[in-house]
C-alpha cells in the first residue's frame, strides 16, 4: 500500500517536470539568437519604425532605408526620397528605448562643384608657361 501511495504522490511532480523540460509545444527550448542576428532584427525594427514615421507625416520614400547605431539605443536612419538621382534624403534620429523619432531633416548629398574644363590649363605663374611657380 505504501509504494502505491508514494507513486501516486510523485506522479504529478514527475509529469510537471517532463512538461517543463520540453516546453508548451513539446519541443525542447531553443537558445537565444546570436548577437549579430539580434542586431540585424533591431536594425530592421528601427527602419520599419522610421518608415512608419514618414508615412504618418505624409513623406513619400523611394526605397528601404539604412540605419546606423550612433550609440546604445540611438540610431540614425536614412531614406532616399523619390526624385530619381536627386541626392535628396530624409535623415531621422531614433531613440530605441522611447520607440520614437527624436529628430528629422532633409539633406541633399549632391556635390556642388563648379563645372570644370576637360583639358588642363596651367596658370600664368606655372613653370609650364615660363613662370616661376610662385
Amino acid at each position: 500500500m505504501a509504494p502505491r501511495l508514494l507513486a501516486a504522490a510523485l506522479l504529478p511532480a514527475f509529469l510537471a517536470g517532463v512538461g517543463c523540460a520540453t516546453g508548451p509545444t513539446g519541443r525542447p527550448p531553443v537558445p537565444p539568437a546570436s548577437a549579430s542576428v539580434q542586431s540585424e532584427l533591431g536594425e530592421r525594427n528601427v527602419i520599419d519604425a522610421g518608415a512608419e514615421y514618414a508615412r504618418q507625416n505624409g513623406i513619400l520614400l523611394a526605397q528601404g532605408g539604412e540605419a546606423v547605431r550612433i550609440r546604445p539605443n540611438y540610431w540614425r536612419i536614412r531614406f532616399a526620397l523619390p526624385e530619381e538621382g536627386s541626392g535628396k534624403f530624409l535623415e531621422l534620429d531614433f531613440d530605441e528605448l522611447a520607440q520614437r523619432v527624436t529628430g528629422s531633416r532633409r539633406i541633399d548629398i549632391n556635390p556642388t562643384f563648379a563645372p570644370t574644363s576637360s583639358t588642363f590649363q596651367p596658370s600664368d605663374a606655372s613653370p609650364a608657361t615660363g613662370g616661376s611657380g610662385r
